[in-house]
């Protein structure tokens, strides 16, 4: 439903439906025509109506981003962990083996173990473990961006 909603309209959903919102508390206050405390229960009444409508909304705009994020981030692994494991064979394809056996031993158990960590990054690619590097590394790529 939300994607053949214009792009603005859905961008700022929230400000939109308390406006709308807004204008109906008043609106039918005004027009109902009441005063004291009449005037004032039935603002009440309509803003909790208005209310749980919102809640509503704005729980299944945020449940649908979520699904939509994690679809994303599931796409994005099954990419990563294709290319990643593809590349990395072909790099354990090509080490030497005819040098020092015990060089080549380590080179081996090193990149072995390259590997083993990078698939395990992927496979354990998550919302949190984005928001975790972010965090790790905004000042490193705010320093670069200001060169």
């Amino acid at each position: 439903m939300l994607d053949r909603l214009p792009s603005p309209f859905v961008n700022h959903i929230e400000l939109w439906l308390s406006g709308v919102g807004l204008l109906l508390i008043f609106g039918v206050a005004f027009f109902m025509g009441s005063s004291g405390v009449a005037f004032w229960r039935l603002i009440a009444l309509i803003a909790v109506g208005i209310g749980i409508v919102h809640g509503f909304i704005f729980w299944a705009v945020r449940r649908r981003q979520r699904q939509v994020r994690r679809q994303s981030i599931h796409e994005i692994q099954q990419m990563l962990s294709d290319v990643l494991k593809n590349k990395l064979a072909a790099i354990n394809m090509y080490l030497p083996e005819d040098a020092d056996e015990e060089m080549v031993k380590q080179e081996l158990d090193g990149v072995r173990a390259s590997i083993e960590d990078i698939a395990g990054e992927v496979e354990n690619l998550s919302e949190e473990s984005i928001e975790g590097w972010k965090e790790h590394y905004s000042g490193a790529v705010e320093r670069t961006t200001r060169l």
